[in-house]
């Protein structure tokens, strides 16, 4: 007996550990260390985190081969399900590159499986605690990365911190994830409490990066989410609704109002385009009204579609900019429109809907936890690019918190049964 518990102890440890490997991918290991090894570093990693998460699945799914199941067909998860299938097959059906959407696809399902096991097989906290411990270690490495190579970990002209990041928006995207995840951790800690002054530390510690990295929109992003912390806290707000309202009320705002005052904005000493954004944005509109308005390119696709890009660049200078990034809409909204259309969007959006249909009724640390994730992905998603991937952190914590909000909202069958049958007796 006492060696089945040992046993057990021991799966549940290298089950802990291929978590936290798989989550330390998705926040964007081994990112600047491709430079230094190759990039076949980064190819091995992401099949790396594939496997692990399939191998984390199948090491929890039962005390024998026989047990083993890795699909929780569960009706509670239907409609993340339902997103899924319909991405998978709109996306097989317009790509030019079909064995390529074929592994996108693939990916972003396990993607979802791996994220509703997670929920499932973990206590909450416990689950949150490991998010956490994986954003330490991403930190950790952004700082010997820095130590081992700092003309590549900092920006040359501005001396912005990058870390293993491409650029510093991106580093700053990921420390303000990291912040606000590590603040809900703490509130919950403190609520019990249960405090670690080493937690506080290394809050600051992503604090002081995220400054460093001279990112104002992750900045003001971070702000903005702490403060809706403290409404939170106090009042269950409709974050489903919210999150698809705000959205689509900024992209409309900013491309009406923002040129209409753009001289006002410009003798403040600002960038009235938003760095470029607004007439990239006015162009993705003018492509995707007149080509796959409906269905897109195919999702993570439309980016790596020469023939789709071009489209872009086709409304500017050959050598500005504009007329040569790759990098992606810079706003979540236009950036689903590209990769799975108006068909997709509109699953996208009931999909959000439904998720979060009883937001209402959560326990107050995960509809705090759940909202917290929601804003941040909606106000970072206004100016950058968000949840266009099939595993990067975004992702996975975008459909983490829908698979938490159709767990914990909904009341078990077996639960009601088992009342009814006490009642009775």
């Amino acid at each position: 007996m006492a060696g089945t518990v040992s046993n057990a102890k021991r799966n549940s440890f290298k089950v802990e550990l291929l978590v936290v490997f798989a989550i330390l991918i998705s926040l964007g290991f081994p990112g600047n260390y491709v430079v230094v090894y190759g990039e076949q570093l980064e190819i091995t990693l992401a099949y790396a985190a594939f496997l692990i998460e399939i191998l984390a699945m199948l090491l929890s799914s039962g005390g024998s081969w026989l047990d083993v199941q890795i699909v929780n067909l569960d009706k509670k998860y239907s409609m993340l399900y339902l997103f899924v299938v319909v991405v998978f097959i709109e996306s097989m059906l317009v790509t030019r590159y079909r064995p390529l959407q074929f592994i996108t696809c693939t990916r972003l399902a396990v993607t979802v499986l791996f994220v509703i096991w997670l929920q499932s097989q973990f206590d909450f906290e416990r689950m949150i605690e490991l998010i956490c411990i994986a954003q330490v270690l991403f930190v950790i490495c952004n700082l010997l990365f820095a130590v081992q190579y700092p003309n590549m970990a900092f920006e040359r002209e501005t001396g912005a911190f990058l870390g293993l990041c491409e650029a510093k928006n991106v580093c700053a995207s990921e420390l303000s994830f990291g912040i606000i995840v590590l603040w809900v951790f703490l509130w919950q800690k403190y609520r019990k409490k249960e405090i670690h002054f080493i937690w506080f530390l290394i809050l600051l510690l992503q604090i002081l990066l995220l400054f460093m990295c001279q990112a104002t929109g992750a900045l003001v992003c971070t702000i903005c989410v702490c403060f809706l912390f403290f409404v939170f806290v106090s009042v269950r707000l409709p974050v489903g609704w919210m999150f698809i309202a705000l959205s689509i009320l900024f992209l409309f705002l900013t491309l009406t109002l923002m040129p209409a005052f753009a001289w006002i904005i410009e003798l403040l000493g600002k960038d009235a385009t938003l760095t470029g954004r607004i007439p990239l944005w006015k162009q993705i509109i003018s492509v995707m009204t007149e080509h796959n308005t409906f269905t897109g390119f195919g999702y993570g696709m439309f980016w790596r579609d020469p023939q789709a890009v071009d489209l872009v660049h086709a409304a500017f200078e050959d050598d500005s900019f504009l007329g040569n990034m790759t990098s992606g809409a810079h706003n979540l909204l236009l950036e689903f429109w590209l990769n799975i259309g108006l068909i997709g969007m509109g699953m996208f959006f009931l999909t959000i809907l439904y998720s979060t249909r009883k937001i209402k009724d959560l326990a107050i640390e995960k509809y705090v936890f759940v909202s917290m994730i929601l804003s941040y992905l909606m106000i970072n998603g206004f100016t950058e690019r968000c949840l266009g991937g099939n595993y990067d952190y975004k992702t996975l914590s975008f459909f983490l918190v829908l698979s938490l909000g159709c767990r914990y909202a909904v009341v078990l069958p077996e639960t009601l049964t088992c009342k009814m049958k006490i009642k009775h007796k």
